[in-house]
């Protein structure tokens, strides 16, 4: 079977460029950007105990009806029994300030002054009923908006390496050409990841982050298979022309394309069906980034390189 993927080259780019421009018009003007988790924003992480009258249910209408902007999971899902809370930081501001308007009701009951206390407060004694046990966080973690900025900054720089490392390792290993190829095809993966993250409203996290680094080194392993069987196949047939060359070396490695995306996406789906609400965004994210690379690596990066080298020999005849 041959394909004439290299005929497809222009349609392919414009397509890419088409849907990267759709998806951040739909991320900012649908959703006024993206929802970002509490890593980055700022807030509070609190984890308890599921009970018969505390459940996600209970809590999700409690703080509806409190006029409090909370997510509420299931932490275990295999035991259903362990809670998270998140809230974000001007629900935070939103509670503290809530907290000193009712000082003096707090202090009478004997807690502190501080947003993770009045929720306590909130839950202890307006959802549950009188006289119930004393419900206990066991876990409680506040994430400052000086620590969000460090970590937004942070995973920036992460990927900036990432991209630059990419690009360094293709030169030296290939040509100028064939970087140029990677390099576009992992931005390309980037904010076309990202725009879906931003469509679904998929919090960034420190996971997610993780996630998209994962994706751009599964892209452009992808990617360099494709470039190495196009330099063996170039070999002595320089004469062909460099398209149905990278048609050859398309169809070559499309055996191995279809059974490695197939088989990595069997491990990540289940986690997607079956795992733990934490896991869900890794692996919706990883589900999108790997059908996005693969896709990139053989209509993204070849035809970038056919189209310099198309460039590169016109320049000279001129």
């Amino acid at each position: 079977m041959n394909l004439h993927v290299m005929k497809l080259k222009w349609f392919s780019l414009i397509g890419s460029l088409v849907l990267l421009v759709a998806l951040l018009v739909i991320t900012f003007q649908k959703h006024q950007g993206f929802a970002l988790s509490i890593d980055f924003a700022g807030g509070i992480k609190l984890e308890l105990q599921k009970t018969e009258k505390l459940t996600v249910d209970s809590l999700r209408s409690f703080f509806e009806a409190e006029k409090i902007s909370a997510a509420v999971q299931v932490v275990d899902k295999a035991s259903g029994d362990r809670m998270k809370i998140e809230i974000g930081g001007k629900s935070q501001q939103d509670l503290t300030a809530r907290a000193e308007a009712e000082k003096a009701a707090l202090e009478k009951k004997g807690y502190p002054i501080n947003a993770i206390d009045y929720l306590k407060y909130l839950i202890q004694n307006k959802l549950l009923p009188a006289n119930s046990p004393a419900i206990e966080f066991s876990a409680a973690e506040q994430v400052g908006p000086t620590i969000g900025a460090y970590l937004q900054s942070n995973a920036l720089y992460l990927v900036g390496i990432a991209l630059l490392l990419i690009t360094i390792y293709v030169a030296f290993r290939f040509r100028l050409n064939f970087a140029l190829g990677a390099l576009i095809a992992s931005v390309h993966d980037l904010i076309i990841t990202v725009g879906v993250i931003g469509v679904l409203q998929i919090p960034l996290s420190v996971p997610v982050v993780a996630a998209l680094l994962t994706i751009l080194g599964y892209s452009i392993n992808d990617t360099i298979v494709i470039f190495d069987r196009i330099r063996e196949n170039m070999h002595g047939q320089e004469e062909l022309g460099i398209e149905p060359v990278v048609d050859k070396s398309i169809m070559q490695s499309l055996t191995r394309t279809i059974n490695v995306t197939g088989t990595t996406l069997v491990a990540v789906i289940p986690i997607y069906l079956f795992g733990d609400e934490g896991l869900k965004d890794l692996a919706q994210v990883l589900i999108f980034g790997i059908l996005i690379g693969t896709y990139s690596s053989n209509f993204v990066a070849a035809p970038i390189v056919v189209i310099w080298d198309n460039l590169m020999k016109r320049r000279a005849r001129a």
